[in-house]
């Protein structure tokens, strides 16, 4: 037995098991998402901590040329390049992001200002007690820490002189640039990366932006800000995430129970028949209660036919074989006995003669025995054909008288098919001693009629059968009308003989 090629194919629990999956990594998946919009949240943060900065710086600036230059001296710090000259200058400005969570390093914790011996100006102490007001009234609203530094990188609030200039970010910011950086908030996020990136919470944004006067960085102001986590967005978000995570479980479970209902269970009940079916145990298939699906069912109303027809194929050739057997047994016996005798040669002229007369037309009937089964056979290997007129199928039988109405019926049989089967039915009619055929088409009914011996009413109801005759006598084999039959199930017609006083009665009915 030839065999499948070992493939690997998921089984029908698999799939299913992967569809709920599938389902229910929804949730999760869109919690990853949300983690890559994290990133969003810190573009929106450092844009914010732009804007505060330069509201900051804005008043920095006022607050210092709000002295006297003349007897201060002139200011202090960074003197622009022309090209930075033109940017803060411009009437508008606009900055691009410059923090991304998925491509920047997210630095160590900001480190503490560094104890200098440097001196603040007599101006920056001027103005310190004004901006620290500030940054306390605005920070209760803007949530963020901020910190003023001169040009030298000091914090201007601090009771001990201390310098940010090492940091990098403020460091860019005393060059005339905007420093940006992400720091972790605590040691406890370099030991847990993965959960403090995934919160969201684990770091901080922090961004330097000068402040310049008279084209010089006289300062900046360095602020910093936790930028929003998950956390606080699932905080905000709660009742539509909870409904979220609902309709995905039963939209899983739901889903889950159709394709187990129509899917799973139907094709498991299927495969069953079928191995019913391979292992001889197809009469006893009946419909599955339910098929799931209308292709299912389909395929299910399939292997119901296929076992239909494996079991009547299987009888036929049961029913061939035997009958075939026996047929064919008569005549051999026939044919050997005949030659045993011919060996003796003590036997006359005329008993000779006599017994090769008999071998002759054992043989013959084998021979006639044989074509007809070959034509059987060939019958139901065949195709329909396109429907013909009736009167291009009518046999030329010696001494039968064949009729036609009306003349211009087209009969639902191809011209070779019609042939075949009027052919069988009228040599049927001639051997019964009928001299007339007489052929009638209404509707979808042919009726044959002729006026031959006819059938007793006991042999109706196999006539049609294979190898049964009224005339074995004769050497009839039984064959014809089962050919006939063969050809009529290609077409879906059926043959039915009827009851009548006198000659044989045929009804030839096509759906």
């Amino acid at each position: 037995m030839t065999q499948i090629a070992r493939k690997w194919r998921p089984s029908m629990s698999l799939v299913v098991a992967l569809v709920c999956a599938s389902l229910l990594a929804v949730p999760i998946v869109a919690t990853l998402a949300l983690q890559i919009g994290t990133n969003r949240l810190v573009n929106e943060t450092e844009a914010s901590l732009i804007k505060q900065a330069a509201i900051y710086a804005g008043a920095y600036v006022v607050a210092i040329e709000a002295g006297s230059p003349e007897a201060e001296g002139s200011l202090p710090g960074y003197y622009l390049p022309p090209s930075k000259r033109i940017f803060w200058s411009a009437a508008s400005r606009t900055f691009r992001p410059l923090l991304n969570l998925r491509q920047d390093v997210v630095e160590p914790v900001r480190p503490d200002p560094v104890p200098t011996t440097e001196r603040l100006d007599p101006r920056y102490l001027r103005i310190a007690p004004g901006l620290s007001a500030l940054a306390d009234n605005a920070s209760r609203t803007t949530l963020s820490t901020v910190v003023f530094l001169d040009h030298q990188g000091i914090d201007l609030l601090a009771r001990e002189p201390a310098s940010f200039a090492a940091v990098p970010e403020v460091r860019q910011a005393l060059q005339g640039d905007v420093g940006a950086a992400l720091r972790w908030r605590s040691d406890a996020g370099t030991r847990f990366r993965l959960a403090a990136l995934g919160g969201g919470t684990g770091f901080r944004v922090l961004i330097a932006y000068p402040v310049i006067s008279q084209n010089r960085v006289i300062g900046a102001v360095y602020l910093s800000r936790t930028a929003p986590g998950l956390t606080e967005y699932f905080a905000g978000e709660r009742i539509a995430f909870s409904v979220l995570v609902a309709v995905t479980l039963l939209s899983a479970a739901v889903v889950g129970t159709l394709l187990v209902r129509t899917m799973l269970r139907p094709i498991r009940a299927l495969r069953h028949q079928s191995r019913a079916v391979a292992g001889g145990g197809h009469f006893e298939l009946a419909p599955l209660g339910h098929y799931g699906m209308r292709e299912i069912a389909e395929l299910g109303e399939a292997v119901i036919t296929m076992a239909g027809t494996l079991s009547r194929r299987s009888k036929e050739i049961g029913i061939y074989t035997n009958h075939v057997t026996h047929e064919l047994k008569s005549p051999v016996t026939s044919i050997m006995g005949a030659a045993e005798l011919l060996e003796d040669g003590h036997l006359s002229n005329e008993a000779q003669h006599s017994l090769i007369g008999t071998i002759k037309a054992q043989g013959q009937r084998m021979d006639l025995l044989l074509h007809q089964l070959r034509d059987m056979t060939r019958s139901r290997e065949s195709l329909r054909g396109k429907p013909g007129r009736i009167r291009e199928m009518l046999p030329e039988i010696a001494e039968l008288d064949i009729s036609l109405a009306p003349l211009d019926a087209v009969l639902p049989l191809s011209v070779a098919h019609g042939q075949t089967v009027l052919s069988h039915m009228a040599q049927n009619a001639r051997h019964h001693g009928a001299t007339r055929l007489e052929l009638v088409w209404a509707g979808r009914i042919l009726r044959l009629s002729d006026n031959g011996t006819g059938f007793a009413d006991i042999d109706l109801g196999r006539l049609a059968e294979p190898f049964f005759t009224t005339r074995r006598e004769e050497g009839g084999t039984g064959l014809g009308l089962a050919i006939v039959v063969a050809i009529l199930d290609l077409y879906g017609a059926r043959l039915t003989p009827v009851a009548n006083i006198g000659g044989a009665v045929f009804e030839i009915a096509f759906d």
